[in-house]
């Protein structure tokens, strides 16, 4: 990318500077300082406080913009939205795109957010000029499908998806993604026909592809098989553990179930945790061990309060945990909301949690 001059006048812009010149070693260490700490803050929900690490990061090297700055742009429009300001990340999205009217990355993000506030126009228009800008990047049209899917515009996502095929190539990673693509396209042959191809090439990420292709059409057998494979390939994520999960959850191995899940929701990049969580709640009540049920459905309420199959099964083991304390405890007063809840649930009724949508 170019690197070019120039400068702001007002707080609103992109680097929201004043005019200098260069970048000297100590500012460019206070920029790295600043840019830390807004990740740090956003990691801790601190929203606010990292846009403003940010921008205090972006006041450190002014004049000149390099990777480093439009990287920080990123984080900062990043932080904005997740702090409910997505007028805030349009802005930013937008400044890098007047920047470099090729920035597909941005074009695509902008694009989410538009999609979010409802402005499909805007986000369709975006995506395409985000696949114009990076035509062969099979994961962005991906992500595009999965974006407008989730927002009931499968059909218009499909239109990506075919677009995709434009893409050639022979490697592993090629057959594996045109393989994922016939998956969400429900073409199930093709997809096996393609992805076998990028396991002939050793392509690990295709175990898990064409597990979910047998998951699909209801092969649970030879799922399980490729699912295993990823795992042992040491490239399993929380994905796949929970997948392995429900298949002994569905065979009744609970305790087998448990292995999966507790390793898949202890690993450092969880995507899936509310599936996790309420097949863990299921699993510790199939297995008698209310105690393990009881915490993580503490947790979960918490952070899915609208769910009410859980906030039931939050009640009936409160209640459960209550009858079961020492003495001294028994005697503390027991909610109205815990005393409508029958004692005698089974661990049968927490298939409700089967049930909840995924968030």
């Amino acid at each position: 990318m170019n690197k070019k001059k120039f400068t702001y006048i007002t707080a609103l812009t992109l680097l929201s500077f004043t005019l200098m010149t260069g970048c000297t070693n100590e500012r460019k260490e206070n920029q790295t300082a600043y840019r830390q700490i807004g990740i740090n803050a956003m990691g801790n929900g601190d929203y606010a406080g990292a846009v403003d690490a940010f921008n205090s990061a972006l006041g450190q090297c002014i004049g000149k913009i390099t990777e480093n700055e439009l990287d920080i742009c990123y984080y900062k429009a990043a932080a904005q939205y997740a702090g409910g300001d997505p007028a805030g990340a349009v802005d930013t999205y937008t400044a890098i795109i007047d920047y470099d009217k090729k920035a597909a990355d941005a074009y695509y993000l902008r694009g989410c957010v538009y999609l979010k506030q409802g402005d499909t126009e805007s986000a369709v228009s975006d995506f395409d000029k985000a696949v114009k800008n990076n035509s062969s990047d099979y994961e962005l049209y991906v992500n595009i499908y999965e974006n407008l899917s989730a927002y009931d515009m499968t059909e218009k996502g499909e239109e990506y998806l075919n677009k995709a095929f434009d893409i050639k190539g022979n490697s592993a990673g090629d057959y594996a993604w045109r393989g994922r693509i016939y998956y969400y396209l429900g073409q199930y042959d093709n997809a096996q026909t393609e992805l076998k191809s990028a396991l002939d090439k050793e392509s690990v990420i295709a175990n898990l592809y064409i597990a979910q292709v047998y998951e699909a059409q209801g092969d649970p057998e030879n799922a399980e098989v490729y699912y295993q494979n990823y795992v042992n390939s040491g490239s399993a994520d929380s994905q796949a553990m929970n997948a392995l999960g429900e298949i002994e959850i569905a065979k009744g191995n609970y305790s087998g179930a448990l292995t999966y899940l507790e390793q898949g929701i202890s690993m450092e990049n969880v995507t899936n945790r509310r599936e996790l969580m309420q097949n863990l709640i299921i699993c510790y009540e199939y297995t008698s061990d209310f105690n393990s049920a009881w915490n993580v459905v503490q947790e979960y309420v918490q952070v899915y309060p609208d769910d009410a199959s859980a906030q039931r099964e939050y009640i009936f083991l409160k209640n459960r945990m209550e009858q079961t304390a020492p003495a001294e405890n028994t005697e503390e007063a027991v909610t109205e909301d815990t005393q409508a809840v029958e004692d005698t649930q089974t661990p049968e009724e927490a298939q409700t949690l089967e049930d909840t949508p995924a968030q």
